[in-house]
C-alpha cells in the first residue's frame, strides 16, 4: 500500500460533516435544511440547473429558498461572488443551498467566507469541491486559492440518480479532476498515512466507477455511485494536504488564460504524473490500475477514449503563452518531490500542448 512510505511526523485537523449518500434528493433535502435551521437559504446554481432543481425539489424546499443567485461563473472572478454576497444579504438569507459542480460550490464557498452563512451542497458531478475547505478565487486575472475550514459544507447530499444524464466526456474531466486532488496528496508535504490511503483508494474507486460509466451501454446508479464515492475521497484529502503543482499550474491555465477548469486538469495530469512518477514511491503503488500499461499514459489514453480533449491546443491555449504561463506558475516557491523550474514548466506545457505522450 502506499501509505507504507508515508511520515510518522504530522498533524491532522478533521473537521465534522454530515455526508447523505444513496437516497434521492427529493426524499431528504427538507429534513435536511431543516436539520442545519436553514428556512431563508439562498439557492447557489447555474441557470441551467436551476429548473432542474425544481423538478427534484418539494413545495416546502422552494419556500424555504428565499432567494437564487444563478450567475456563477467557472474560476469564479471577485465580480460574481461580490453580486452574490450582495444577493444574499439582500434576502436576509440564512444559509446557502449548492445545487452544481465545482464553480457553483466554490462560488458558495467565497460567499460563505464573506459572510458566514453555513453551506449545504448538492454535487452535479465528480469534482469533489463539496467536501472541501479551499476555494478558488479570480482577483485581476489571477487565481488563487484560499482555505477556511469554516467554509466546509455542513452537509452533502450524493444522489447517484442526478448524474445519470452527465455527458461522458462531462463525467470523464470532472472525475480525473477529482483524481487530480488525491495524485497530489500522495507527495504532499502534508502527506500522512490518513490521507495516503484515501488518496488511493478514492483514484482507485473513481477509475473503477469511470469505467462503468462511460462505457457504451446502459448506465447503473451503482456506476454513479462509485464515482461519487471515489470524488468523497480525493475531495477530502485535498482539505488536508492542500495544493501542489499541477494544481499551480492550472489555476494559472483557468484563472488567467481562461481555459476550462476541468478540461485542463484532465490534459494536464498525465504530464504531471509523469514528472514526478520516479521520484514518488506512492504513485508507483498505482502501476496496476491500468493493467501492462505505464499509469500516466493510461490515464490520458483512457480519458481521450471517453470524450476528453487530448492537448491543450485543442482547449485554446497557444504555444506563444507556454513562457508567460511558466513564469506565473513559478513566481512563487512550489513544494514538489522533484524539483520543478520554470524551464521544466515550460517543457512539461509545450508536451501537453502538443498532446504528444498519445503520438
Amino acid at each position: 500500500m502506499a501509505g507504507n512510505n508515508t511520515k510518522t511526523n504530522f498533524s491532522l485537523e478533521l473537521r465534522a460533516h454530515r455526508i447523505v449518500s444513496g437516497a434521492p434528493v427529493s426524499e431528504v433535502l427538507a429534513d435536511e435544511l431543516a436539520a442545519l435551521k436553514m428556512r431563508r437559504c439562498m439557492l447557489v446554481t447555474t441557470s441551467n440547473l436551476s429548473s432542474h432543481f425544481d423538478t427534484i425539489s418539494d413545495d416546502a424546499t422552494k419556500r424555504a429558498c428565499a432567494a437564487r443567485f444563478t450567475g456563477v461563473i467557472p474560476h469564479v472572478p471577485e465580480p460574481s461572488v461580490m453580486q452574490a454576497v450582495d444577493t444574499a444579504r439582500g434576502s436576509a438569507a440564512d444559509g446557502l443551498l449548492v445545487f452544481g459542480g465545482g464553480s457553483a460550490l466554490d462560488t458558495a464557498k467565497a460567499v460563505s467566507d464573506r459572510t458566514g452563512l453555513p453551506i449545504l451542497a448538492i454535487p452535479t458531478n465528480f469534482s469533489g469541491s463539496e467536501v472541501t475547505w479551499n476555494f478558488g478565487l479570480t482577483v485581476n486575472g489571477v487565481k488563487q486559492t484560499v482555505r477556511n475550514p469554516a467554509v466546509l459544507p455542513r452537509t452533502v447530499i450524493y444522489d447517484p440518480a442526478l448524474l445519470m444524464t452527465l455527458p461522458a466526456s462531462v463525467a470523464m474531466c470532472s472525475g480525473i479532476n477529482a483524481i487530480a486532488h488525491a495524485i497530489e496528496a500522495l507527495y504532499a508535504p502534508q502527506a500522512n498515512p490518513l490521507t495516503h490511503a484515501l488518496a488511493e483508494t478514492g483514484i482507485r474507486k473513481m477509475i473503477d466507477g469511470l469505467r462503468r460509466f462511460c462505457a457504451n451501454g446502459e448506465r447503473t446508479t451503482h456506476a454513479a455511485s462509485d464515482c461519487l464515492t471515489g470524488s468523497w475521497l480525493c475531495g477530502e484529502v485535498l482539505s488536508q494536504v492542500g495544493m501542489g503543482f499541477h494544481h499551480r499550474i492550472c489555476h494559472v491555465l483557468g484563472g488567467t488564460f481562461g481555459l476550462p477548469h476541468a478540461e485542463v486538469h484532465t490534459v494536464l495530469l498525465p504530464y504531471s504524473v509523469a514528472w514526478n512518477y520516479g521520484h514518488v514511491p506512492a504513485l508507483a503503488a498505482l502501476s496496476d490500475v491500468f493493467e501492462q500499461q505505464p499509469f500516466a499514459h493510461a490515464l490520458a489514453e483512457f480519458s481521450v477514449a471517453h470524450g476528453a480533449p487530448r492537448s491543450l491546443e485543442a482547449l485554446g491555449f497557444s504555444a506563444g503563452q507556454i513562457h508567460e504561463a511558466a513564469a506565473l506558475a513559478t513566481s512563487t516557491p512550489i513544494a514538489n518531490p522533484h524539483p520543478v523550474s520554470a524551464s521544466d514548466i515550460e517543457a512539461i506545457l509545450a508536451h501537453a500542448f502538443a498532446g504528444d505522450m498519445l503520438v
